[in-house]
């Protein structure tokens, strides 16, 4: 593949401003895929004692995160490396592992990508396709893929298509390839219906699966960057010792604690989140120009047909106050694919009504 490494993140309303030549002015961004929600009120409540936190030095390990995953996971100590959110440990695995090739489903996440080839790792990719609904491919199909492979990185859910591949078929690629890598990204898995049944957080007996999980899209603290990888003792001790100290800064260490008893606030989120996603993606359907994807987690994926060029939606959206993420640079989506977070029902409904106004 190419080997130019990029930075390929979301979305920057100030740069379509410009590029539109229009005036910049306060959007709703439906570009981040953060708790509908907001943060839980425990932490609006504590800010000011929070506030204290900037005074000293943070735990070195990040010990309020570690904290969190043991009780509100019930997780081994030995188990969990806390990191700046989870994008800090998706660049510090391949370079520890020293992995040599790499298998990549795409569209996905563009840091498992550009984690890999800055550590040295030769990339393969496999592109999911609209005519499948972004499936994965079959077990036995991914085993052929993978076997001269090192690792294989996957969303569950997969961003930003909002697919999942199947819990049981990791465990089973786990097994039959005890000498490879399986690096799961599981950010949004608490946006799944039953995800308790579903993530691989729990599955202990495993030393080649690494889970990713990220805490500041579910409780919509992106700003104080927490998340953390479990895996296997050994492996966490390899990880560990190449990680730099005080990456959790004082405040996220310990907001992370204040997060293990938001029950209500999670049973909100669930019933919400999955509501609103039905409602919303019905809506779409009845669009003649939108073609919608029905994912697990809380955005969704959209074609545009109506009009040939996407930028004429981005520029209608972006002008009433609407900002959304422009899809194209995602290997596969270069078809004019949009993704936009769920976020309150009136500001969904905003969303909705100005698309139905350009079909």
């Amino acid at each position: 593949m190419d080997n130019k490494i990029e930075h390929k993140h979301g979305g920057n309303p100030k740069a379509d401003f410009m590029k539109f030549g229009l005036e910049e002015k306060p959007v709703l961004d439906f570009s981040v895929n953060l708790n509908p929600l907001g943060p839980p009120e425990i932490v609006k409540s504590c800010w000011q004692d929070l506030f204290e936190a900037i005074k000293g030095y943070p735990s070195v390990e990040g010990e309020g995160i570690i904290h969190f995953y043991q009780n509100r996971f019930n997780l081994p100590y030995d188990n969990i490396l806390a990191g700046n959110g989870s994008t800090e440990l998706i660049y510090l695995i391949p370079r520890v592992l020293r992995l040599k090739k790499a298998m990549i489903f795409t569209p996905s996440f563009h840091d498992y990508t550009r984690a890999s080839m800055i550590a040295g790792t030769r990339v393969t990719t496999y592109t999911l396709i609209e005519e499948d609904a972004f499936a994965f491919p079959d077990p036995r199909s991914i085993a052929e893929m993978i076997k001269d492979m090192d690792a294989l990185w996957v969303g569950r859910p997969n961003n930003p298509t909002g697919t999942v591949i199947s819990k049981d078929v990791i465990i089973e690629l786990a097994k039959q390839f005890p000498e490879k890598w399986f690096i799961v990204d599981e950010a949004f898995i608490q946006f799944v219906e039953e995800w308790e049944k579903n993530t691989l957080l729990f599955e202990k007996s495993f030393s080649n699966i690494l889970v990713l999980h990220s805490m500041t899209k579910y409780y919509a603290l992106a700003g104080l960057r927490m998340g953390a990888v479990v895996a296997g003792r050994d492996v966490i001790g390899r990880l560990k010792a190449a990680k730099e100290p005080w990456t959790i800064n004082g405040i996220a260490d310990r907001v992370a604690p204040l997060l293990i008893d938001c029950k209500e606030y999670e049973t909100r989120t669930a019933l919400f989140v999955s509501q609103e996603r039905d409602r919303v993606y019905h809506r779409l359907q009845g669009l003649d120009g939108v073609l919608p994807f029905l994912g697990t987690a809380n955005y969704l994926l959209c074609q545009w047909n109506a009009i040939k060029n996407l930028d004429d939606l981005l520029r209608h959206l972006i002008s009433n106050g609407i900002y959304i993420r422009d899809c194209r640079n995602f290997k596969g989506l270069e078809k004019n694919f949009f993704r936009f977070g769920l976020r309150s029902q009136e500001e969904n409904d905003r969303l909705l009504h100005l698309l139905e106004g350009l079909v």
